[in-house]
């Protein structure tokens, strides 16, 4: 299991089923999101108030098991990417 975040920071990666368990139990309250497909994979897209988009999660599936974890929180990333319309 891989789970990178790309922050206006940089990109950190971190490794292991139990190490990504741990870091997504402690962001999953912090935004509510709504499903939609990023790139041919299943995702899920959180906007602020104001119609910009807050952060995106996408998911590697395989074998029915997700694989890799991709989330984008850096501004400057999301708005360049073609999203779907706040919902």
């Amino acid at each position: 299991m891989e789970f990178t975040v790309h922050t206006p920071g940089g990109r950190f990666v971190t490794i292991g089923a139990t190490e990504v368990a741990s870091r997504a139990r402690v962001a999953g309250g912090a935004a509510h999101g709504h499903a939609a497909t990023v790139n041919g994979r299943p995702g899920v897209i959180a906007w602020n108030e104001d119609g910009t988009p807050l952060s995106l999660l996408a998911f590697t599936v395989t074998d029915g098991r997700i694989t890799e974890i991709t989330a984008v929180v850096d501004p400057a990333e999301l708005a360049l990417m073609d999203l779907p319309d706040p919902v």
